[in-house]
């Protein structure tokens, strides 16, 4: 025991230690998130198939001005509201010209994930009743939410998808706080705004898809957890609808009253008719009936096996209590809705994650030990071994192309002829990632039986890292319509006269932002009458054949290196100028 002489200094030693600790537990975790996120955000172009439709909007907005409605290419784009497109808008001038468009534009993602990863610990820290984000359970679910693997990949993506589990997961953290208010009757407003400011923002990053579960999920928590049945809860709800108003109202008015078609197309086509089926013929993306399950056994993997382990071991009998209630509730309604639906991709399950990690996140501590000892050791042997692998390519890849031989394999998706430049930044980087992960290594020994998922995390993010600093060259290379675009303006320039224009014929969504993007050329697409005033034409095969009325000499023809799409084309033989006879030369 102190005594009384000594205990007056020993308590500023201890306010300092406390206050070293605090800080070099917040730069652990700031390097990490930086690990996580920054790699694969800057320094490729954008790729097919979500990140050229959706950079095509932006691209518009930043050009034009014109911010109402989401225009790709020239041609109203009605798939999905424009919040995403906005932020990205803000950010890329922002960042601009210290980043390129496309690149700060992809920064946007990085801002909509941080905002999800607060509120993921903080839905984990409410659930738990934790006092401190560093808890082992408050960390262990938002390592289970950032490493599932769908999550891994789509996190860098710049597509609407990013700012909907954003907005997801502020709704989830709102309901979940107005059912635990309510069980101890003291409800609070900011709880109804923050469920209501999450379903608007999901509404107004993909429509209607997650504003409905949460409306449904909103009524059986009502049901299931008992002193949800109130007026107090009725009044939080209502109040939740009351802020959600403006983002389900004030963009959809103004689009109506611009353009009452346009209207239709994006509230009757892209939401009602991608459900029941009447315009997948027109939209595309149909539903196979496996798609599901498949994303469920891979693309939400760990959550989905945790998941269901949480609930054999019995906490299906929580069902009434709100950590168990309001994720079961809304996987329940999330898969039925989807399994209904005509239209149905694996990132559709994106918003599904959070609430199967949360799930899930109840059983690891009851799960035995030598589970939690097997997982940890699978991690650090698969997602090492792949991580040397991945250096390997790298190392072989900025050789001499002769000897690229050795990576014969991977010429299914990249060009082995492809000499991989050497980028300091970037190699420096990769060294970073690699180290961290290997002094992580023995601390996450002492995490007992969340090691596992503690292991799972820090492997896939290396991997990640490293795949995403060194072979990322590589990759765009690959993927980027940059390359494709650069040589046709080359060809292309010398030819080009004032007044041309470029008429196309089935060039798709992503390829025609790529092409206005690159070489400044905005395509006018051809319709079924085959008639065009342009001088050029472009055709991409194997969707498009054959030209316009006329007469038509091939010009050029290009693709990606391996990819079966390519695009050519045409220029117009215009008619020679009759001589002049020589009757008109006298009258003349």
């Amino acid at each position: 025991m102190l005594s009384p002489v000594r205990a007056p200094y020993q308590q500023p030693y201890q306010t300092r230690l406390a206050s070293r600790t605090a800080w070099s537990a917040w730069s652990l975790l700031a390097l990490i998130t930086c690990i996580y996120l920054l790699p694969g955000i800057v320094g490729h172009g954008p790729w097919k198939q979500d990140e050229g439709y959706s950079f095509g909007v932006i691209h518009h907005m930043l050009m034009t001005g014109e911010y109402l409605v989401p225009t790709n290419a020239g041609q109203p784009f009605m798939e999905k509201p424009p919040l995403y497109y906005w932020t990205a808008v803000i950010f890329a001038k922002a960042l601009y010209p210290w980043l390129s468009y496309a690149d700060g534009a992809r920064m946007t993602s990085v801002f909509y994930m941080l905002v999800t990863f607060h509120f993921v610990a903080l839905i984990a820290k409410t659930a738990w009743r934790e006092d401190s984000f560093f808890n082992l359970r408050v960390l262990g679910t938002l390592t289970l939410f950032a490493g599932t693997a769908g999550m891994v990949k789509h996190a860098h993506d710049m597509f609407t998808d990013v700012s909907l589990v954003c907005g997801g997961v502020i709704a989830m953290y709102g309901l979940l706080r107005i059912a635990l208010n309510e069980q101890t009757r003291t409800p609070r407003l900011s709880a109804a705004l923050w469920f209501g400011l999450g379903v608007g923002i999901a509404e107004m990053s993909k429509g209607l898809f997650v504003p409905i579960i949460y409306a449904a999920s909103a009524f059986w928590v009502a049901i299931l957890v008992r002193e949800c049945r109130s007026w107090s809860y009725l009044r939080m709800v209502g109040l939740a609808v009351l802020v959600a108003l403006p983002f389900l109202l004030i963009w959809p008015a103004l689009l109506a009253h611009h353009a009452m078609p346009l209207f239709m197309e994006w509230f009757w086509d892209n939401n009602v008719g991608r459900f029941f089926g009447f315009s997948v013929r027109k939209l595309g993306s149909d539903n196979d009936s496996t798609v599901i399950f498949r994303a469920l056994s891979g693309f939400a993997m760990p959550g989905t096996p945790l998941a269901i382990l949480a609930l054999l071991a019995g906490d299906w009998r929580l069902v009434r209590q709100p950590r168990i209630a309001i994720p079961v509730i809304f996987c329940a309604i999330c898969i039925a809705i989807l399994l209904a639906s005509a239209t149905a991709r694996q990132l559709y399950l994106l918003p599904l994650v959070l609430p199967l990690c949360l799930l899930g996140s109840g059983v690891v501590e009851r799960l035995p030990f030598w589970i939690s000892l097997t997982w940890d050791w699978f991690s650090r042997l698969f997602f090492g071994i792949v991580t040397g692998l991945l250096w390997a390519i790298y190392l072989i890849s900025i050789g001499p192309p002769e000897y690229h031989y050795h990576l014969t394999y991977l010429g299914k998706w990249l060009p082995l002829a492809y000499v991989t430049p050497m980028q300091p930044f970037a190699l420096a980087g990769a060294i970073v990632i690699t180290l961290t992960w290997l002094a992580c290594l023995p601390k996450i020994r002492l995490c007992g039986k969340w090691r596992g998922a503690f292991s799972w995390f820090a492997g896939i993010t290396m991997m990640w890292g490293i795949a995403f600093t060194l072979i990322l060259p590589w990759g765009d290379y690959a993927k980027s319509y940059e390359y494709v675009y650069e040589d046709l303006q080359a060809e292309l320039t010398p030819a080009w006269r004032q007044g041309d224009c470029m008429a196309s014929i089935s060039l798709g969504e992503t390829e025609a932002p790529m092409l206005l993007y690159y070489t400044g050329i905005l395509h006018q697409p051809i319709d079924k009458t085959r008639k065009t005033d342009c001088r050029w034409v472009i055709v991409q095969h194997p969707f498009g054949t054959g030209t316009p009325e006329g007469e038509w000499t091939q010009f050029w023809k290009g693709s990606r290196d391996g990819d079966e799409q390519t695009f050519t084309v045409y220029e117009r033989q215009l008619p020679a100028a009759a001589p002049a006879t020589v009757s008109s030369a006298a009258t003349n």
